[in-house]
């Protein structure tokens, strides 16, 4: 189903004239194109492309949301009410979580549609169309627990410590939320350091410090490029997570 109806309608505006062909007077037609209002099946029936091995939106989290404009829209068109409406402040604010090697939803799809369904909402009397500011963060989860590991004792190099806190697969797992109105971090940039922190913890979690790619000191100093309106990782969540792991690396560093 197409996303959008354009209708022409003509206003039918006559200016008197002579064509020079015919000496009939000559119709001048101010046209003007009007985009039909989103429906429920609209939203049922959305599709979007899916991405790999790229930054792309959870899938059930947006489907979460997109099934409750659904049900919002029946309700404005007359259906029973099932739990309270969502308005375009809430759409506007809605951040997904991301995947980095699963599929995910195509990021500028997902935000185009969300800038139609604000301007429907807010249409019907639901919110705004234009924000005021920020949206709120959402809860930042907190880092995995990894179960402890035993050094080896066959092993030289480096222990690890008693009881990590972090490990290579809470860090190959860690997802951020999208910012799309306000600044975020380079999505690419960030990934590829989060891949640059797997390897070490990886390294250090075997006893071979000398294969770590980074050290806490790195963690701290890092800097990525930000982006604007576009998407790009929560700031405030990332340097959470940075924090957590300069902490953990410097664990590893405690124990040499």
């Amino acid at each position: 189903m197409p996303e959008a109806v354009t209708v022409v309608i003509p206003k039918s505006l006559r200016t008197p004239g002579s064509s020079s062909e015919t000496g009939r007077p000559t119709a001048h037609v101010d046209c003007t194109m009007v985009t039909m209002p989103l429906t429920p099946a609209d939203i049922r029936n959305k599709k979007f492309h899916t991405v790999r091995f790229r930054p792309g939106y959870n899938e059930g989290d947006v489907d979460a949301l997109l099934d409750r404009v659904e049900a919002t829209l029946l309700t404005l068109d007359g259906g029973p009410r099932k739990g309270d409406l969502i308005t375009a402040d809430e759409v506007r604010g809605a951040r997904f979580r991301t995947t980095r090697f699963g599929p995910g939803y195509r990021e500028d799809e997902v935000d185009d549609f969300l800038d139609r369904i604000v301007s429907e909402l807010a249409g019907r009397g639901l919110g705004r169309a234009a924000p005021s500011g920020p949206p709120p963060l959402p809860p930042r989860p907190e880092p995995e627990p990894a179960a402890p590991r035993a050094p080896d004792p066959g092993r030289p190099g480096t222990s690890a410590p008693a009881s990590p806190r972090m490990s290579a697969t809470s860090v190959r797992n860690k997802q951020f939320a999208i910012t799309r109105l306000t600044t975020g971090y380079n999505e690419k940039e960030v990934d590829d350091f989060l891949d640059r922190a797997e390897f070490t913890l990886t390294m250090l979690a075997e006893g071979r410090p000398d294969r770590a790619t980074l050290s806490a000191t790195d963690v701290e100093r890092v800097q990525f490029a930000t982006t604007r309106a576009r998407p790009g990782y929560d700031p405030e969540q990332v340097d959470l997570f940075l924090d957590a792991l300069a902490e953990e690396l410097r664990r590893y560093e405690g124990v040499r």
